[in-house]
């Protein structure tokens, strides 16, 4: 049996490494699962806001129109019966956070379903709390 017969060997004459072997191994998997991938869709949209850009009405329903920043383009967002409302990472009553959201300037996060504009959750920040 000859050198070349146990040695698996590159098209060059080289013996063929087995590290060599396996990262080329690897990138084709990883290059067949890239492109296999499927395409990211979005199911939630976020505007930062401020209770100051947001005029939130005396109950939950109906729709609000809400901003990035002044002078920015207002969007105009429906409730359902589904919205969640959290201050901080608290899930709490529309009430409470129309109350908290009454104290002051605090940031204000609208998540919305992009195609039918309706708000899934309005959180508050934590007073105190920018997270």
């Amino acid at each position: 049996m000859s050198h070349s017969d146990t040695i698996p060997m590159t098209p060059g004459g080289r013996p063929f490494r087995r590290a060599s072997w396996l990262a080329a191994a690897i990138g084709v998997l990883v290059t067949t699962a890239a492109g296999a991938a499927l395409p990211l869709k979005t199911i939630e949209d976020c505007l930062e806001s401020g209770t100051s850009l947001v005029r939130l009405p005396g109950t939950a329903g109906g729709t609000l129109s809400a901003s990035q920043c002044s002078g920015c383009p207002a969007v105009r967002l429906s409730f359902n019966s589904r919205t969640r409302y959290f201050i901080g990472k608290d899930l709490v009553t529309y009430a409470k956070l129309r109350e908290a959201a009454a104290k002051g300037d605090l940031r204000l996060d609208l998540f919305y379903d992009p195609k039918t504009r309706n708000l899934t959750r309005l959180r508050l920040a934590a007073a105190g709390n920018d997270k």
